[in-house]
């Protein structure tokens, strides 16, 4: 019996030497973790590792604080619910009526509307402190968390509503008398009661949808120059007497609607940057 001299082992290739054959073969054809790209310096395929973990987004519609804070808002607000349809037309008749008296058959419950006035002033202010929380934003995320700058934020735009009611009074008072500067500040109420009711809708849907923050702070804009060019013209109708109070309103315009506002946003920047 003859026996045959075994192989040489030493040129039999290993298979941690084997290599695709990339010049032959179609891409399709190519093993998957070559063809994707997924071969690791450690000779392991990147799926087999798994991928790094990533912090989950938390939505600021989701913070507890926030929550809270809607819940309180809400039930203050349904408090007074019963009675918005019969002050929503009064403040629209506020807006934009200029009558020296009012009509002797006009009704008015001033403790009813205070507290009407009260609840939609809060949300208005609220609203407006989530919609420049999500329009700061847009360019890059804010580190503090949702309800403290949301909450600050609405402090805020309280603190200007209370300044720029005191403002038109004083105003008012000195440029038209008591009669007028009533008239005035009672559109300027009934512009940032009904503003509320309508920025609620886009507020809301950038707390649980923030990748609509930027269409709907388009939005609120819009629906917020509305109701001040509403208010101003207002203003004009009670305070034009003759072409040269044109230079009191340009004054106006600049001191009372402009330079606060730009203000305003500086202000809104500065508190979530030292917080």
């Amino acid at each position: 019996m003859t026996f045959t001299e075994p192989h040489n082992v030493t040129n039999v290739p290993l298979l941690t030497d084997w290599q695709p054959d990339t010049l032959h073969c179609r891409e399709q054809e190519a093993p998957l973790a070559w063809s994707e790209g997924l071969h690791t310096a450690h000779g392991k395929a990147a799926f087999y590792e798994g991928l790094p973990p990533a912090p989950r987004v938390q939505l600021p519609g989701y913070d507890s604080g926030i929550m809270c804070m809607l819940i309180v808002m809400f039930l203050f607000v349904t408090t007074n619910f019963r009675h918005y349809s019969t002050f929503i037309k009064t403040f629209a008749h506020d807006l934009f009526s200029v009558r020296k008296r009012a009509n002797v058959f006009d009704e008015r419950n001033t403790m009813r509307e205070t507290r009407v006035l009260i609840s939609l002033v809060l949300l208005v202010c609220m609203c407006e402190g989530i919609l420049i929380y999500s329009a700061i934003s847009i360019p890059q995320p804010v580190t503090i968390p949702a309800f403290v700058s949301i909450g600050t934020l609405s402090i805020i735009t309280l603190g200007y509503y209370l300044w720029q009611l005191a403002a038109y009074k004083t105003v008012g008072y000195v440029f038209a008398g008591t009669t007028k500067s009533g008239q005035w500040v009672k559109g300027f109420n009934a512009s940032q009661c009904l503003l509320g009711i309508t920025l609620f809708i886009p507020a809301m849907v950038t707390l649980f949808y923030p990748g609509f923050a930027g269409p709907i702070t388009i939005i609120a804009i819009t629906l917020y120059i509305c109701a001040r060019v509403i208010f101003i013209f207002k203003g004009f109708r009670i305070f034009y007497n003759k072409s040269f109070t044109l230079v009191y309103f340009i004054l106006y315009l600049c001191a009372l609607e402009i330079i606060p506002l730009i203000f305003l946003y500086k202000l809104s920047l500065f508190s979530l940057l030292i917080l």
